[in-house]
């Protein structure tokens, strides 16, 4: 027996020794390998991140260095061929040539913008011609450094500090260059104008995929041209001592150098090259703290995963599987952000879209208001000197030129380029009359239906506005409806607890579909800007923003529910107001009175006159007319008889607009009334804020006559 328990007992010791030594391998393995793989990874990761952050800065240099060298470039080409043009040419024999010169600068700078103005100065400091102007201000410019500099030195360019204008308060760099006169003396400088925030925009996209990045311009001895991202108190040259300065010092036209930045006092990895042969650099930066502290951050979680040596070999399969799904889900992020990103680039697009619409339309309306003054005037003043049936077709004229001034709203509204014009209306008539424009959009599957309460209250705010959000409704429920269905318009008195800020009476607008709903995940987003649930292509994102936008500017608020499968119903909530009166017999009458005023008509465009002096002269009024702001100024100079009102346009031809008149008479002579008329809608709201009286066009002549009997008796000029 004793043999045989000294045996097993050998045998247990063979066996536990068998396992200790793999187990202190292991123990020493659980240590080793992972401070091996730990250091290894660190070193890896740290030239990595290195090499990684001088790619990024070198990269986003040359980006920014090429397009810099593109925009001078340019600039010199363009100054090039104006050289060839006024080269040898006198300055009397360039001035003739003015209107042909001003009009050869408009078409050069039409496209370029890049160019704030070109401006051609003569040897005697006085501008001959400039694209900004014309005729051209006579300004003296022989004080300026870079005409000093061209009047002493012959064939060069020269680059300026940037400076802020004084005109329209831009930062600017100037790039210059003389030419001769016939005699081959100095003949003057040829200066184009470039705007720094051209650079900034570029700037900006640049930046907007490199975190930490910083991009600047600027020249040889510090100032800086511009900066993104901005910094507020941020000084507006380089430091002499910073390193970029001492380097550029000492003689250094480009280089890659770590510092510390002298504009924000971060520790940064610098890049810089000079721009061609000019005094000027780009620069670009990378925040090195936040290069560092993503790094040790990422060294931090490996050490913590690698502290338990055993827990790291247990769950060795549990980790490669952690890693997969990690990788998953960083694939289905990436794939979530490139999502996000696609959106919202194609949101910029529709809306970058409806900003070149909106100017297209409101170059159009303006002069589409001018025809429909025209005929609104001349209708009006017909219809007081035509037989009962001429009448009855004169109506028709008048109520034809309400539904196209109606429809250039709408169209104006569409492209978010009308003024609000808030108004108070009854539901009962509105909505049923948005009928017509909201069918077509909703296409032959989708049935609408439109339901008031009688008794519901009148609100106030603006029509267009409130058509196109329900428009952008009947949108989207025609998009959640691919199969067809139903989408129903209600309208009441609100009852029941109300959405902040309403209190007091309110009025409820509901909209609803048949669709599929929208997920609660995401519902409480539905409202922001550029948010959408449908598929990149298929939405911009705007719609429900311009709809709470709307129920917000009114003092209201916009709710939405939805259940998946069974439709979404969003409610506009607007204050209720008493609905206005309608316009009684005295009311009608009331522009047949007659006003007995003395009228300065300001109007350049001769068919709007004609109509207006005949309206005004119909009203009791003595009218003198003239056809620029610069001859209203004149003639109210030449006369110490004034008139009881100056009515004047907004949009004029020549260096003064209607604004600049009213200014000048606000500023001049205090106690004339003035009163501004205007076919552009986005200006109403901009002219209003000066405290001045403005009338859209076209206007009636009851809202014309009640205008003038308001601002006369009102008094002082605006």
């Amino acid at each position: 027996m004793p043999g045989w328990r000294a045996n097993l007992s050998a045998v247990q010791d063979r066996h536990l020794k068998a396992i200790s030594l793999p187990l202190r391998t292991l123990g020493i393995l659980s240590i080793a390998v992972p401070l091996i793989f730990y250091s290894t990874l660190g070193v890896y990761r740290y030239l990595e991140t290195s090499t990684t952050a001088e790619q990024r800065v070198s990269r986003s240099l040359r980006v920014a260095h090429e397009h810099a060298a593109k925009v001078i470039g340019g600039a010199e080409a363009l100054e090039d061929r104006l050289f060839d043009i006024v080269d040898g040419k006198s300055a009397a024999g360039l001035r003739k040539a003015e209107a042909s010169l001003h009009a050869l600068l408009l078409a050069k700078v039409k496209n370029e913008p890049q160019i704030q103005s070109i401006w051609i100065i003569g040897a005697d400091g006085r501008p001959v011609v400039t694209s900004r102007f014309f005729p051209a201000p006579d300004i003296d410019f022989s004080d300026r450094e870079y005409f000093r500099f061209h009047r002493a030195t012959k064939d060069q360019r020269y680059l300026s500090a940037p400076f802020t204008t004084r005109t329209t308060d831009e930062r600017i760099v100037n790039l210059s260059l003389g030419f001769k006169g016939p005699d081959g003396a100095f003949g003057g400088v040829i200066n184009i104008s470039l705007l720094a925030a051209y650079f900034e925009q570029f700037y900006s996209d640049l930046v907007s995929d490199e975190p930490g990045l910083a991009v600047n311009l600027f020249r040889e001895d510090g100032p800086i041209y511009t900066r993104w991202p901005r910094l507020a108190g941020a000084p507006d040259r380089l430091a002499p001592g910073s390193p970029v300065m001492k380097s550029i010092a000492a003689g250094r036209s480009s280089g890659q150098i770590q510092g510390k930045s002298s504009v924000d006092g971060l520790s940064r990895l610098i890049a810089y090259q000079r721009v061609g042969a000019y005094p000027l650099f780009v620069g670009t930066g990378m925040n090195l703290s936040a290069v560092w502290a993503d790094f040790f951050k990422e060294l931090a979680i490996l050490f913590v995963l690698g502290i338990p040596p055993f827990a790291a070999l247990y769950f060795a399969a549990r980790v490669a599987q952690r890693r997969t799904q990690e990788a998953v889900e960083t694939a289905d992020k990436l794939t979530h952000e490139t999502t996000t990103r696609r959106r919202a680039e194609d949101a910029l697009l529709q809306a970058q879209k409806l900003e070149a619409m909106g100017r297209l339309t409101g170059g159009v309306a303006h002069d589409f208001n001018n025809a429909l003054m025209v005929i609104s005037n001349n209708a009006y003043l017909l219809q007081r000197n035509v037989t009962e049936g001429g009448k009855r077709q004169l109506a028709s004229i008048s109520r034809a030129v309400e539904s196209a001034t109606k429809l250039t709203r709408q169209l104006l509204a569409f492209s978010r380029r009308q003024a609000l014009v808030p108004e108070t209306f009854r539901l009962q008539d509105a909505l049923p009359a948005a009928r017509e424009l909201i069918v077509p959009v909703l296409g032959s599957q989708v049935a609408l239906d439109i339901e008031v309460a009688p008794d519901t209250r009148a609100i106030t705010v603006d029509m267009a506005e409130l058509e196109l959000a329900l428009l952008n409704l009947a949108i989207n429920a025609r998009d959640a409806m691919p199969s067809g269905g139903a989408f129903t318009i209600m309208a009441r008195n609100a009852t029941g607890e109300l959405p902040a800020p309403l209190k007091g009476d309110a009025v409820v607008v509901e909209a609803g579909d048949t669709g599929g709903g929208i997920p609660e995940e995401v519902i409480g987003k539905v409202f922001e800007p550029f948010f959408t649930t449908k598929p990149v292509g298929h939405g911009t994102g705007l719609g429900l923003s311009q709809v709470y936008g709307l129920c917000e500017r009114a003092g209201g608020a916009a709710t939405i529910t939805s259940v998946p499968g069974n439709g979404t119903r969003v409610s506009l909530f607007f204050p209720a107001t008493e609905a206005a009166a309608a316009p009684g017999p005295a009311d009608r009458r009331a522009v047949d009175r007659q006003l007995g005023k003395r009228v300065l008509l300001v109007e350049d465009n001769d068919e709007v006159a004609g109509s207006l002096l005949a309206l005004l002269e119909a009203l009791g009024c003595t009218v003198t007319r003239v056809d620029r702001a610069a001859a209203g100024r004149e003639w109210l100079a030449a006369h110490a008889d004034l008139p009881d009102l100056v009515l004047t346009d907004v949009v004029m031809p020549g260096d003064m607009d209607g604004v600049g008149l009213a200014q000048f008479i606000r500023q001049t002579l205090p106690s004339l009334p003035v009163l501004l008329m205007t076919g552009y809608a986005e200006h109403m709201e901009a002219i209003g804020k000066l405290d001045f009286e403005v009338l859209p066009k076209p206007c009636s002549a009851q809202i014309l006559s009640a205008a003038i009997t308001r601002v006369t008796d009102k008094g002082p000029a605006g």
